[in-house]
């Protein structure tokens, strides 16, 4: 397992894995070796899928895809964290794909997290299914000198920010909260993938906020990532800019 910046559980993780460059993944899954001289046309059909994809995650944050016929379609899924521009949306797309392609080369399965964006691409189907698979999750050594007043403090943020991410068709939550006994602000969001449901996107926060409230607990910060969803909250405003557009956008299908 690859982690962001190579640390795990340092004095307040979590700032430093927002300081890393773009270019640096969380982490990264390849599965479903292929060769290209057994199939080159699903290779070809992986490339395709990535044309798409890339064009309109730029515009609109979140792009599916498929092209290709019979058993050699394949699916592929982006989305970019819903408070950054398009800008940095396309930049961390880019690097996402090209890191994913150069690691994976040979996978009819794969995906890989940035801090700001995600790709996934599979030769089944996955589109619309909830997929908690690859959970995640890096927490600050650091806890609350009031634990109670705090623990109460994040499970209102992070109800509010799930209860957005779940309703709204960005599927991207954001809040804070003021603790005026300890002088701070938590800071949190939400996330699930737009092909999901309202009911599928309550299911896969609720099992990242299993983690929030169970080994995260006091912590200053927590960041739970899975294949579906994510989940964070922590002191330091780590936040970036307004909502990205909500239109749900998806690349062309081949026939």
């Amino acid at each position: 397992m690859e982690f962001s910046c190579k640390l795990f559980i340092l004095v307040l993780l979590l700032p430093i894995i927002a300081r890393c460059t773009s270019a640096d993944s969380i982490y990264q899954e390849c599965s479903k070796n292929i060769t290209f001289s057994s199939n080159n046309s699903l290779q070809d059909n992986i490339n395709h899928a990535f044309f798409g994809l890339i064009a309109k995650t730029a515009l609109y944050g979140f792009a599916t895809s498929s092209y290709g016929t019979g058993q050699d379609i394949i699916y592929g899924l982006t989305r970019c964290r819903g408070d950054i521009s398009r800008e940095m949306c396309s930049s961390c797309i880019l690097e996402a794909a090209d890191k994913i392609r150069t690691i994976c080369p040979s996978s009819a399965e794969s995906r890989i997290w940035y801090e700001y964006c995600f790709i996934r691409y599979n030769s089944n189907n996955f589109l619309g299914q909830l997929d908690t698979s690859y959970t995640m999750r890096w927490y600050s050594a650091n806890v609350a000198t009031d634990p109670a007043d705090f623990n109460q403090a994040v499970e209102k943020l992070m109800g509010a920010v799930k209860a957005a991410a779940a309703s709204r068709n960005d599927k991207f939550g954001r809040g804070e909260r003021n603790l005026l006994k300890s002088d701070m602000t938590i800071y949190g969001m939400a996330q699930c993938t737009r092909d999901l449901q309202e009911s599928a996107c309550n299911q896969c926060l609720e099992k990242a906020s299993e983690i929030i409230f169970g080994e995260c607990k006091s912590h200053l910060g927590c960041y739970v990532i899975n294949t579906s969803c994510v989940l964070r909250y922590e002191i330091n405003n780590f936040l970036v800019g307004t909502t990205a557009p909500s239109p749900v956008a998806y690349a062309p299908t081949s026939p």
